[in-house]
């Protein structure tokens, strides 16, 4: 269970400021960009607690109170908790990439939006991550959609080179954003649910990962208990290594929201 610190104990690490580029609904942060902020500081597995939307364009606070635990404030405010974690998370066999584009073309990324109060198309067009509408070379593009047989959905992915490092390896953010969107599209697509709000995600890289590397996305829902739904998330490399994985928690879309789609 994540302990809260008291805020006197906090030293400040860094202040970071997410582009509003890096969005997933209009506004806030992508969820699995913003998880990825503790990967230099948590080695191995991360356990993240978000507890309130990050901000975008705004000058935020890294802080720790020396303990493993870390937090990204908005002054007095915690928005996020990280700490070391433990992956408890079983992968499915990688779905092959052929598979993967072809699962993509029917994604409901890229069908008219379920909502009202947007337009486009998917659940969050303007998403970093998954968004249809995103201008080309400011977004992952990163559309899952059901394959074909098997209980989870899928997407290819290309990293452009300007998500690598000075190596050439994918820069983590971009790995954390990867495995953020499709466990919502898993719970949406073959559950009788309608995620609506990212609470916890605990994510673990393995391996590295090439910029221009063909690779595949997957993610199947876990299970749930009351309103906690459970998604796992894989990135799989051309030869079908897992490059990450990641075990997400998201609540259904508030009633209000879901009655008024339906209407």
């Amino acid at each position: 269970m994540f302990q809260e610190s008291k805020q006197s104990n906090l030293k400040t690490l860094c202040s970071v400021t997410i582009p509003a580029k890096y969005k997933g609904p209009p506004a806030i942060a992508n969820g699995g960009y913003v998880c990825s902020l503790f990967a230099e500081y948590i080695k191995g597995t991360t356990d993240v607690m978000i507890k309130l939307p990050t901000p975008l364009d705004r000058e935020l606070q890294i802080r720790s109170n020396g303990d493993g635990s870390f937090y990204l404030m908005d002054g007095d405010q915690v928005i996020i908790q990280a700490k070391p974690g433990v992956m408890d998370l079983a992968v499915p066999d990688a779905p092959s990439y052929e598979e993967a584009v072809g699962a993509a073309r029917a994604s409901i990324a890229l069908k008219p939006t379920p909502y009202r109060h947007v337009t486009g198309h998917g659940i969050h067009p303007i998403c970093f991550c998954c968004g249809a509408d995103v201008p080309c070379g400011e977004g992952l593009k990163i559309h899952p959609g059901l394959v074909a047989g098997r209980n989870m959905v899928a997407a290819p992915w290309t990293p452009a080179a300007e998500y690598g490092d000075e190596q050439g390896d994918v820069r983590p953010e971009f790995i954390w954003t990867a495995l953020d969107c499709p466990g919502a599209y898993a719970l949406w697509e073959l559950t009788d649910t309608k995620p609506g709000f990212l609470g916890r995600l605990v994510g673990r890289i393995e391996r590295p990962l090439r910029s221009g590397e063909p690779c595949v996305v997957a993610a199947w829902p876990v299970g749930n208990d009351g309103r906690k739904l459970y998604a796992g998330a894989a990135l799989f490399n051309a030869k079908g290594q897992i490059v990450g994985r990641a075990l997400a928690t998201w609540f259904p879309m508030p009633e209000e929201i879901s009655r008024f789609l339906e209407n």
